[in-house]
């Protein structure tokens, strides 16, 4: 009998600590907004553009990415990459946009955290002669 209400004990003592395990997360945290510019602007020929980039992480990030891509030459005319470990970082640059003919543009964010996990941000815009 005593077996017995032993075993009964370590079993409650066994069910309380899986009980309070903590569950696994399954949501991506690393984020990358692209603050500047916003979906569907319309600049003019000789506009400056600011792009304006904020990348998150909870724990800590590990590489980003931001990419400004005029799709009628598919050329890059933006292509700035990095390595940091803060838990936030904003990237601010400004350029000078020349177009011949009306072209749509697309800046490309891309964040990944030291889990592996990997963010995308994608924002159209387009640039008037």
């Amino acid at each position: 009998m005593k077996n017995l209400q032993l075993l009964f004990a370590l079993i409650v003592l066994g069910l309380s600590f899986s009980a309070c395990e903590k569950q696994l997360d399954d949501e991506e945290t690393v984020t990358a907004t692209i603050n500047s510019p916003t979906e569907g602007a319309v600049l003019t020929n000789g506009n400056s553009l600011n792009v304006n980039v904020t990348f998150t992480d909870p724990t800590e990030l590990h590489n980003y990415s931001i990419i400004v891509l005029d799709e009628n030459t598919n050329t890059a005319v933006l292509d700035l990459s990095g390595h940091t470990h803060n838990t936030s970082y904003t990237v601010d640059s400004t350029i000078t946009l020349s177009v011949a003919t009306h072209s749509t543009f697309k800046v490309t964010a891309i964040a990944t955290n030291h889990s592996g996990e990997t963010a995308t941000d994608v924002v159209p815009f387009e640039v008037h002669p």
